[in-house]
């Protein structure tokens, strides 16, 4: 059984925590305030949340062992993003799967909204059988406005287009290029002035807090309608009241509102055009089976491999990229962690060079690795992707990334230069297959040596015996040679270089006797 202790703190599938169960020892804790989750999370390694459960900055206080919160579900409101970053721990969501349910949903309440169903319901269970003020609108051939093309908003605006709507959307991080094919692109303002339903896919953030004030609930188009399924506090409900109440909305549709669960005297629930659901958005049984699954292997990786899959805090990486991706973030941590360990001092600056489709595609995940592998040893506190490139920044080292062309002989290349003490290091590696890291060139030498594991690194004349007296010497400390890579200076005469891979701990005192070793000029030990 892994060492690994996993607290669930809302509903998860049965799938899901069968998967949990298989990584760790699990425990499920529900309905936790601040201070019994602040009481719990101390052996906890990973944390599993849904909507319910407030991760604040204070329920993080003593939660040393903590690396990962998964938040089952897309919106992150609920954890302290700047809190977790802070203490280096990683944030993950799920925001695939539950897309396709929560734009489902979000048309569900279009479609009701536009065709009275709800009253129309309530009123036949009453009895009563009317008509004439149940009249609904046709939505063929209107123009619907989709404010965020994320990835709900995205489905919303195909199923808009199947249900021949015009369909134009206003998201400032997408461009011509980018947006769905038939989906016009506008400014805010002209997309509320133009549209007769109105969709929000956002998510809630600094910036979005009250994005439709009531300036801009006054500026939609008059008698047009609103679907709010985002997350609550997007839209201004006591505005939203306002112009509901004046007639200049036809009508609004929510799932989510700035406080939940919504108040029985609420001012929204007065509107017989207003339809109101408990924030059922990615409740369906599919979405709950697949972001249960989601989270679960996400967590299993982020603590068995250090891949952090649709990270918040970090560069995010999708599941489906992660086997493509895996070995040449090792390669970047390891090459980068190698280089540190050997040249000991001050990191004075960074520089990745790429080479090749693969590793330019993931530059901003393998820049994150460059520093980790960097300061891991040069930290008083854990290093991780989350805290990295703020470590980094507070040592004053400076960082750079870029493609090029470095080597014919390889199709994919990494390059690590580091400025230590002022002078100028370097060291390559490849991925062989899909899967096989090798560091190819360090310094003067060049290599087909494996970076990983427990190494012992040696500096020794080229001369026949050197090697034999080392391996003598670790036998005689009962250390196992896995293999063992020579490499000699790619110009001129002098040292040459020996990376041991070894499947023992080598302890100080072994490296001490080996330094006195006739031959050898340097000897260090290296931990990847």
């Amino acid at each position: 059984m892994s060492s690994y202790r996993i607290l669930v703190a809302d509903e998860l599938s049965a799938e899901g925590m069968q998967l949990l169960n298989q990584a760790g020892e699990v425990v499920v804790k529900k309905g936790m305030d601040e201070a019994t989750l602040r009481d719990t999370l101390p052996p906890f390694h990973a944390l599993v949340v849904r909507s319910a459960t407030k991760v604040t900055a204070r329920s993080l206080d003593l939660a040393e062992n903590l690396a990962v919160i998964g938040r089952a579900g897309i919106g992150i409101d609920n954890v302290d993003l700047e809190a977790a970053t802070e203490r280096g721990i990683v944030v993950m969501n799920t925001p695939e799967a539950g897309a396709v349910t929560t734009g489902e949903h979000a048309l569900a309440l279009l479609m009701s909204l536009a065709r009275r169903i709800p009253a129309a319901d309530s009123s036949m269970k009453q009895g009563r059988w009317e008509k004439s003020g149940l009249t609904g609108s046709e939505i063929s051939g209107k123009t619907f406005g989709i404010i965020g093309l994320g990835r709900i908003g995205r489905v919303v605006a195909e199923r808009g287009k199947g249900l021949c709507m015009k369909v134009v959307a206003y998201d400032p991080y997408v461009s011509e290029e980018q947006a769905p094919i038939g989906v016009q692109l506008m400014d805010l303002d002209d997309l509320l002035g133009c549209s007769d339903f109105v969709t929000v896919h956002v998510p809630l953030s600094d910036q979005t807090q009250h994005l439709l004030n009531a300036q801009r609930l006054q500026s939609m188009k008059p008698g047009a309608y609103l679907i709010h399924a985002a997350r609550g506090g997007i839209v201004d409900e006591s505005a939203l009241c306002d112009v509901l109440e004046s007639g200049h909305l036809a009508g609004a549709a929510l799932d989510v509102y700035e406080e939940e669960p919504l108040g029985e005297a609420h001012p929204l629930r007065k509107f017989p055009n207003v339809v109101l659901t408990p924030h059922l958005g990615a409740s369906t049984a599919e979405a709950k089976r697949n972001v249960s699954l989601d989270m679960a292997k996400q967590i299993i990786t982020c603590l068995k491999r250090g891949i952090t899959l649709n990270g918040v805090n970090v560069p995010r990486i999708a599941p489906s990229e992660a086997m493509q991706v895996e070995p040449y973030l090792t390669l970047a941590r390891n090459l980068t962690a190698f280089l540190a360990q050997i040249h000991e001092g001050k990191v004075e600056s960074l520089r990745l060079t790429l080479q090749g489709s693969r590793p330019e595609s993931c530059a901003e995940p393998l820049t994150v690795a460059m520093q980790v592998g960097a300061m891991q040893n040069r930290a008083d506190i854990p290093v991780t992707p989350v805290n990295a490139t703020r470590i980094a920044e507070n040592m004053g080292v400076r960082i750079h990334t870029e493609s090029s062309t470095l080597k014919k002989d390889f199709l994919n290349l990494i390059r690590v230069e580091a400025v230590i003490d002022g002078v100028r290091h370097f060291v390559s590696g490849t991925v062989l297959g899909n899967r096989h890291v090798r560091m190819v060139e360090f310094d003067e030498f060049m290599l087909d040596a494996i970076p990983e594991g427990s190494l012992l690194v040696t500096f020794h004349r080229d001369r026949p015996g050197v090697a034999g007296r080392i391996g003598t010497v670790l036998g005689e400390n009962d250390i196992n040679v896995e293999r063992l890579q020579l490499g000699a200076r790619t110009k001129g005469e002098g040292s040459a270089i020996a990376i041991w891979n070894l499947a023992g701990t080598l302890t100080r005192e072994t490296l001490k006797v080996l330094q006195q070793v006739d031959g050898i000029e340097q000897a260090h030990r290296v931990r990847l």
